[in-house]
C-alpha cells in the first residue's frame, strides 16, 4: 500500500516483515520511492532505499531534484538506474586503474616466474630457460618492477651478461654471445606472455631494433670454424676410450651420425633398429622426426651395449642410476687438454668442444662431395640456410661440375 509524503513525488510503502527503531519505537521499516517524468514525458517510479538503509524521505527529495534537473539541462544522469551505472563505471575503472598500479610495480621475477610454471607444462626446453634464467637473468634484473624496466635496461642487462665468467673445466671463460642472445630472447619471450595473460601493459622492452638501423639483439658470429681431422679424431677417441668407455661410445655416435648431444642423451633401445641399420630421432631440436644411420662401428658397439641394456629406462646412455644423462662427462674436456688441441686457441670458434663433433661430421659429408639437401636431411636443420655454412667445402665438387662442360 503506497502512502504519501508531504514532499512532492515522493512516497513509501511499510513492510510487513522488516522493522526499525526510530526515536526509540519501533515501527515497520519503509522503501521510498520517487515519481518523476522522464525525458519522454512518461510517468516513472524508482526505487530509492529502505529507511534501515539510512534513506530518508528528505534524500528521496533531493535525489529527484537533481534527476529533474540533469533532465532539463540534459546531462549527467537522468534516472536512479543511470546513477548507479554511472557510479558501478566508476568504481570499476578505478578497481582497474588500481589492479594496473599492481601490475606495473610488480617485480620482473614474479612474471618470470608464471612463465617458467607454463614452460614446464608447454616447452620441451623449459630446463633451459629455468636454467638461464636462475642463473644469469634473476640476479640482475628479478627484482626491478616491471614498469621499470627500459631498452636501455635491456641493453646494461647485455652488458652485464657478456661481462659475466662461467665455470668451464678447470678455468672461467666469458658467457658466449650465443647464450647472452638466448638471455634476451627468454626476456623477450617473459614479457610476450605476460602480456597475452594481462599482467603486463605496454612495449616489450627487449625490442627487435632501438632504431631502424642498428639491431638489438645482433650477437657476434659464434659458429664452429674449426674441423678434426681423421686423424685428431681417432686420436680423440682413443683418448677418451682410455678414461671413459661410455664417454667414447656417445662421442662416436655423435661422430658418425651428426646427433646433437642432447638427441643422443634421449636415445632409447626402442629407437634403435639394428635389424635395418637405423635410429629414430623422435624428439630432435626442430620437432621432427628423422632417421640416424648406424655405421660397421655403431653396430659393433650396439651389439656390445645389448649386454648391458638399462632396462629401467631404456636410455641407451644412462647415469649410474639408470636416468637419462643431462651434460656430456668431463672426460671430454680431460681428453681435449690431454692432446693438446685446444692449445694456444684464442678463439672460441676454434676450440674443440662436444658439438665440434657434430660439426665435423657434417663437415667430412660435404668434402666428401654429398649435397647440401642431403647434409640438411641428415643434420635435421629447419632450414637450409643453416646448412649453407658447409657450402665453401664444397668448392672442389664445384669446380670439377663446371669442367665438364668445357669444349
Amino acid at each position: 500500500m503506497w502512502v504519501k509524503t508531504k514532499i512532492t513525488g515522493v512516497r513509501y510503502r511499510e513492510s510487513i516483515i522488516r522493522k526499525v527503531c526510530v526515536n526509540g519505537k519501533t515501527r515497520p521499516d519503509r522503501c521510498y520511492y520517487i515519481n518523476y517524468k522522464n525525458d519522454s514525458k512518461k510517468l516513472s517510479t524508482e526505487k530509492v532505499g529502505w529507511d534501515s538503509e539510512g534513506i530518508k524521505a528528505e534524500i528521496a527529495r533531493d535525489l529527484r531534484g537533481r534527476i529533474l534537473t540533469n533532465i532539463r539541462l540534459g546531462e549527467g544522469f537522468q534516472s536512479i538506474k543511470e546513477k548507479r551505472e554511472i557510479e558501478r563505471a566508476r568504481r570499476e575503472k578505478k578497481r582497474l586503474e588500481e589492479e594496473a598500479k599492481d601490475r606495473k610495480n610488480v617485480p620482473f621475477d614474479f612474471i618470470a616466474g608464471k612463465y617458467l610454471e607454463w614452460a614446464k607444462e608447454n616447452k620441451k626446453s623449459w630446463r633451459d630457460d629455468e636454467g638461464r634464467y636462475q642463473l644469469h637473468i634473476k640476479p640482475i634484473i628479478g627484482n626491478i618492477s616491471i614498469n621499470q624496466i627500459s631498452i636501455l635496461t635491456m641493453e646494461q642487462l647485455k652488458k652485464d651478461l657478456k661481462r659475466k665468467t662461467i665455470k668451464k673445466w678447470r678455468s672461467e671463460v666469458l658467457m658466449a654471445d650465443a647464450t647472452v642472445k638466448h638471455c634476451l630472447v627468454l626476456v623477450r619471450q617473459i614479457f610476450n606472455r605476460a602480456k597475452r595473460w594481462k599482467l603486463f601493459e605496454g612495449e616489450n622492452p627487449v625490442s627487435e631494433t632501438i632504431d631502424a638501423n642498428r639491431k638489438f639483439l645482433k650477437i657476434e658470429d659464434n659458429k664452429r670454424l674449426r674441423i678434426l681431422s681423421f686423424k685428431e679424431a681417432e686420436n680423440l677417441l682413443n683418448e677418451i676410450k682410455s678414461i671413459s668407455q661410455q664417454t667414447h661410445d656417445i662421442c662416436l655416435v655423435s661422430f658418425q651420425t651428426g646427433m646433437r648431444m642432447g638427441e643422443i642423451f634421449n636415445l632409447k633401445w626402442q629407437d634403435v633398429d639394428l635389424v635395418h641399420g637405423v635410429m629414430h630421432i623422435r624428439n630432435p631440436k626442430n620437432n621432427e622426426t628423422r632417421q640416424a644411420y648406424i655405421t660397421p662401428k655403431l653396430l659393433d658397439m650396439f651389439k656390445r651395449l645389448e649386454f648391458e641394456k638399462v632396462k629401467a629406462t631404456g636410455f641407451v646412455f644412462a647415469d649410474r642410476n639408470g636416468k637419462k644423462i643431462h651434460q656430456l662427462s668431463f672426460t671430454f674436456n680431460r681428453a681435449v687438454d690431454r692432446l693438446g688441441l685446444n692449445e694456444g686457441v684464442t678463439d672460441r670458434q676454434n676450440k674443440i668442444v662436444p658439438h665440434s663433433l657434430r660439426h665435423t661430421f657434417a663437415s667430412w659429408l660435404a668434402m666428401q662431395g654429398e649435397t647440401l639437401l642431403t647434409i640438411k636431411e641428415l643434420m635435421g636443420h629447419k632450414d637450409i640456410e643453416t646448412t649453407m655454412r658447409y657450402a665453401h667445402l664444397t668448392s672442389d665438387q664445384k669446380r670439377a661440375a663446371v669442367m665438364k662442360l668445357a669444349f
